[in-house]
Order: structure tokens, then C-alpha cells, then sequence
């Protein structure tokens, strides 16, 4: 099985629609020629729908296995190795009118370091469109709870209180949430909710 089968088709076994429910969320304030980008691109699922709609993709992931796989694809004007743990993000200031991140974040315990390079990076009135497993007990405000799947990753709930105050922070109004379910997407043996949350950028950074 090659690499585009092994991870693509995955998503599509465990009922992963969080592209298209990401695409479908932003995709009143894309326009063709804006600049995106895809923070933890892997092999283009999410930016693949950005590319159809005529947008400029770039894109960031840690495995050069999944960015060989996407740059097959000729979706991308730009893809770099990165590690997400990192900053700065290799890019200039006010660089892009739109960043994504379709369920990556879960793989970074603080994400202090990142929303403010997000922030610097992203230009005025653009979207901060990010999908993340939410630790919504409301006894933990200000917890990341960190879990392990069956692959032995491990990976960390952020907490509304804890995203929110990262949004207020640095400079974002929240424009849309939404919480959805991947039935076959397992962890511990139950199916995993996780929540969109579209965000704009309402101050010149």
C-alpha cells in the first residue's frame, strides 16, 4: 500500500469528514487568490478543497513522507518541513489572508507559542480556522488533559476556557463553533467529538 492509500484511505475508514466540515464552515469568507495556510497539511486532505476553490495553498507538516505525497498532488504553491513544536513559523509577517488546521493541534500540549505566531503571520480580517479534540469539563477551566491512543501517540484536550483566552489574547473574535463526531475515530474505545472553531482576525497585528 502506498503512502497516499495509507493515509487517505484511513480517514475515509474511520468516517473523518473534518475537511469538508472545515471547507463548508469557511467557505463564505474564501475567495480565489487568497493566500492559505494549511498548519499540519499531511497529504492535502484539507487543502485540497482550498486549491479547488482557487486558492493559494501553503503548507507545513512535520513528515516529508506525507508532504512528498502532497506535493504529487500539485495542490500546493509551497510545502516546508516543519515542526510545530517550533517557532517562529517561517514565514513573514501578515503573510497569509487565511491559516488553517484540521485536527493537528491535538498532537501539541501548549498552544500559547503558536496562536501568537498565527496571529503575526495572518493578515488583518483574516480566518483562523482550527479543529481540535475539546476537554470540555467545566470543573477543569484551564486544563490540558493528555490521553494516549491505541498507536501510542499522545495527544491533548484543550479546554474552551483555555482557547478562548488564546483567541482574546491574540487579537481574534470568534465567528462560528461547531462540535461533531467521528464515529469511528477511536480513543479508549469511544468514538472522539471533536469541535471546529472559525475565528477572524480583528486587529492589524
Amino acid at each position: 500500500m502506498n503512502i497516499e492509500l495509507k493515509y487517505d484511505d484511513l480517514a475515509g475508514k474511520q468516517n473523518w469528514y473534518g475537511a469538508e466540515i472545515l471547507l463548508g464552515m469557511t467557505f463564505e469568507y474564501l475567495k480565489a487568490k487568497d493566500k492559505i495556510l494549511d498548519i499540519g497539511i499531511g497529504t492535502g486532505l484539507s487543502a485540497n478543497g482550498f486549491h479547488t476553490l482557487g486558492l493559494d495553498v501553503y503548507g507545513l507538516d512535520y513528515s516529508n513522507e506525507m508532504l512528498e505525497v502532497c506535493r504529487q498532488k500539485d495542490i500546493a504553491v509551497d510545502l516546508k518541513q516543519f515542526d510545530l513544536n517550533d517557532t517562529p513559523l517561517p514565514y513573514a509577517s501578515n503573510s497569509f489572508d487565511h491559516i488553517s488546521a484540521n485536527a493537528i493541534l491535538y498532537f501539541i500540549d501548549k498552544l500559547d507559542d503558536l496562536f501568537e505566531e498565527v496571529a503575526r503571520t495572518i493578515k488583518e480580517k483574516g480566518i483562523w480556522a482550527f479543529i481540535i479534540e475539546e476537554n470540555i469539563d467545566p470543573s477543569k477551566p484551564e486544563i490540558i488533559k493528555k490521553t494516549r491512543g491505541k498507536n501510542g501517540l499522545i495527544t491533548y484536550k484543550h479546554s474552551q476556557f483555555y482557547i478562548l483566552s488564546l483567541l482574546k489574547k491574540n487579537g481574534f473574535a470568534l465567528l462560528k463553533k461547531i462540535e461533531f463526531i467521528a464515529e469511528n475515530f477511536q480513543m479508549e474505545g469511544k468514538s472522539v467529538s471533536f469541535v471546529l472553531y472559525v475565528t477572524e482576525a480583528n486587529q492589524a497585528n
